[in-house]
């Protein structure tokens, strides 16, 4: 399993089509914002689950709108996820694995700064959202107490932070169950998940 056919993979799987729900922060689109907010911007939807935002950045514009967002492609959107949710924020420099997989799939919706500050506290290393020499040998020895014993950890942080994020913002619960089901595809636990293709999967 290449970092490749996972990205093509999970976007297949989870991600669908077009998206114009405006109850969804991430299909608005505001240049420059620190974060997307519902209702401030424009509506211009997420499309294979890349946002107006990801999009502009991926392409360095400033101007994204529905129109483009609607022509995206399966293999744009594939190429986004490799560059911006795993070269870019260093993911690449952490063993992959099945674990490592989980942590790619939760940046894509969490943004990988969080993913890689979640992953830091996991590990006990300082969470400053970057992958240098201190974070992936940490990371390497935590795994070498077993991968199913790291995606069993790995899941638990995974599911107190959705738990938190519905916590502030209530109007998400509507997402909780999909991000659970989501979040447990990756373990042991789930027969039809990625631990049990991960060999098998070209």
């Amino acid at each position: 399993m290449t970092p490749e056919t996972f990205i093509a993979d999970y976007i297949k799987r989870w991600e669908g089509g077009l998206s114009v729900d405006p109850n969804d922060a991430g299909n608005w689109f505001l240049f420059g914002a620190p974060m997307q907010v519902k209702g401030q911007g424009e509506l211009v939807g997420s499309n294979f689950g890349v946002t107006g935002a990801t999009l502009a950045a991926y392409r360095g514009v400033r101007k994204v709108t529905a129109t483009d967002m609607a022509k995206l492609t399966f293999g744009e959107a594939c190429d986004i996820a490799l560059k911006l949710f795993y070269s870019e924020p260093g993911l690449d420099r952490l063993a992959w694995n099945r674990v490592t997989a989980s942590v790619l799939d939760f940046g894509w919706g969490a943004g990988p700064k969080s993913a890689i500050k979640l992953l830091q506290d996991l590990i006990d290393v300082p969470a400053d959202g970057n992958i240098g020499p201190v974070t992936s040998q940490t990371y390497s020895r935590f795994l070498g107490k077993t991968e199913v014993f790291a995606a069993g950890a790995w899941w638990a942080m995974r599911e107190e932070y959705y738990e938190r994020l519905v916590e502030r913002r209530p109007s998400d619960a509507i997402y909780l169950k999909g991000w659970d089901n989501r979040s447990r595809y990756f373990t042991p636990g789930d027969a039809g998940g990625w631990w049990g293709k991960w060999e098998i999967v070209a």
